[in-house]
């Protein structure tokens, strides 16, 4: 049987929401799994009684993060603790929908050898299920560079062989954010990916002025200069029109400038988009 580990790093913001996160994994009964925790919280200590036994007949391990610290460090942190032949990431405040992990198993088992990276479809869930939404343009089947190059359609809870994973030295942590996306680039490379036509991850995406996703700018800062001299100046300007977009930067003659050096309306769309949202 496909060994499986599953990486949760956590600053155990919330006790409930990470258990939730692990309930949702143990509902996979069909395969072997185990979870890795990841206290990336150096103030917070996790070995709760409580916590440990509710939790003590199943293949759960609890570490402290002795890495780089952030998402990134962290993952990578648990990544090195594992021990299973393929990983997953799930993050402590979302969870999953019973009967993923079976599937993308099952997909990595097929016999595809350029199949490198397995995902699936996802839902934001706002407020504590005040609303739900399906993310829009999601693209399954067969993902190759091109498909996520510009926009990324892969959530950090993708499936992928340690071994690839570690070939790829795992996450860059100089990133601040997007680091999931640096990855995913990196890594479609090397092959194809496959996405799941199954919308069973469950993002918390609360209305939060801090989320870390609020400040994507300074990670799309860092992706257009690492990769531009792989992709060239097109990608660079519509990435350079993302970033301004999301600081709140994209003015009406920048949106000009960059639509001229791309030959393209893209940059001005974004800047429309900006006037529609306000």
């Amino acid at each position: 049987m496909t060994t499986l580990s599953v990486i949760i790093p956590t600053t155990v913001k919330d006790s409930k929401l990470l258990e939730r996160a692990i309930d949702s994994v143990l509902t996979n009964r069909e395969l072997d799994i185990e979870v890795v925790i990841v206290n990336d919280n150096s103030d917070t200590f996790l070995l709760a009684e409580n916590f440990l036994q509710k939790y003590s007949s199943n293949n759960i391990s609890i570490y402290q993060n002795k890495g780089v610290k952030g998402a990134g460090g962290a993952r990578n942190f648990g990544v090195k603790q594992a021990s299973g032949e393929l990983i997953t990431f799930l993050d402590d405040d979302d969870f999953l929908l019973p009967g993923r992990l079976e599937c993308m198993v099952n997909r990595f088992n097929q016999p595809d050898d350029n199949i490198v990276l397995v995902s699936t479809g996802r839902v934001y869930e706002y407020n504590n299920f005040e609303r739900i939404e399906v993310v829009r343009k999601q693209i399954f089947g067969r993902l190759k560079l091109h498909d996520i190059f510009i926009h990324n359609q892969i959530d950090i809870g993708f499936m992928i062989k340690k071994s690839t994973f570690t070939a790829l030295n795992g996450f860059d942590t100089t990133f601040k954010n997007l680091e999931d996306w640096d990855f995913i680039i990196r890594c479609l490379s090397l092959g194809d990916a496959y996405k799941i036509k199954s919308h069973s991850y469950i993002v918390k995406n609360d209305d939060n002025p801090n989320r870390v996703s609020n400040n994507d700018y300074l990670g799309l800062k860092q992706l257009a200069s690492k990769h531009k001299n792989h992709f060239g100046d097109k990608w660079f300007y519509k990435i350079k029109t993302q970033e301004l977009r999301s600081s709140g930067a994209l003015s009406l003659i920048k949106s000009f400038s960059l639509s001229y050096k791309l030959k393209s309306l893209y940059p001005m769309k974004n800047y429309i988009a900006t006037l529609v949202r306000k």
